[in-house]
């Protein structure tokens, strides 16, 4: 049975839930720009997201990185190798690196990679990428090696490759790559893919001729010669041409 007071407990009114007061906003900062106020800094930020994507110019000391960065986590910072089978591509000639990326690209020169990441490039960026590596001195990079392997390489050189890469492997154009201070596996490697016919690697007919005569003795001689001191010194002289005297 219900008392009376039972009766008028359960007759009071619910107390009304309290509203819970939010904190007052503040401002959002970031470590591009003060306070974010209004859709201006939302649209510019928006930009600069599109024109890095898009591979564009950005005003700026750093502008054009970002287009290049995904080359150095293979090819080294600032594309000068550290690793014996990766090629250095800072300072190549950049008509050179152009037309090497092209062939990458239409699947032209073999690659394990390099194909299938040519591909994700416009003829534009690639030339913005030739432009930037160009604009490097070549450097290149030696290796510990065998001095009698490197000597016997000098050798071979003198008699087999100065003909077109002269100045010791030094000299470049549009057409002749650097082979002093190159990396010395990925050189070999190239070098035996040359020396096959049926490889796919596009090269003139008398560097295969050449190639053809040597063993892979002899190529990592040469590889051993390119990634020493030796190719500092000046070059052998070739012998002098005998000329027939006139009285």
């Amino acid at each position: 049975m219900r008392t009376r007071h039972h009766l008028l407990t359960m007759s009071k009114p619910m107390p009304k839930s309290i509203p819970r007061q939010m904190p007052a906003s503040r401002p959002m900062t970031g470590p591009m720009s003060g306070p974010i106020s209004g859709p201006k800094p939302i649209l510019a930020r928006f930009r600069l997201l599109a024109a890095l994507c898009a591979g564009l110019p950005i005003a700026g000391p750093a502008a054009a990185e970002p287009l290049f960065w995904t080359c150095n986590g293979c090819h080294g910072p600032d594309g000068i190798s550290r690793g014996p089978h990766i090629p250095t591509i800072a300072g190549l000639n950049f008509q050179y690196f152009y037309a090497t990326m092209q062939a990458f690209r239409k699947d032209r020169r073999q690659s394990s990679v390099m194909g299938r990441i040519a591909k994700g490039y416009k003829s534009g960026q690639l030339q913005r990428m030739a432009l930037h590596f160009g604009s490097y001195p070549w450097v290149g990079t030696t290796e510990p090696v065998d001095p009698e392997r490197a000597q016997r390489g000098r050798v071979l050189h003198a008699e087999h490759c100065e003909e077109c890469h002269e100045q010791n492997g030094h000299y470049q154009d549009k057409e002749t790559p650097p082979l002093a201070g190159q990396a010395g596996g990925y050189l070999l490697h190239q070098m035996q893919d040359y020396r096959k016919a049926g490889s796919g690697m596009q090269q003139p007919p008398l560097m295969q001729e050449r190639l053809e005569k040597l063993s892979d003795a002899d190529l990592m001689a040469l590889g051993a010669f390119y990634a020493s001191d030796l190719t500092r010194e000046s070059a052998e002289p070739a012998p002098a041409e005998e000329t027939a005297g006139t009285e």
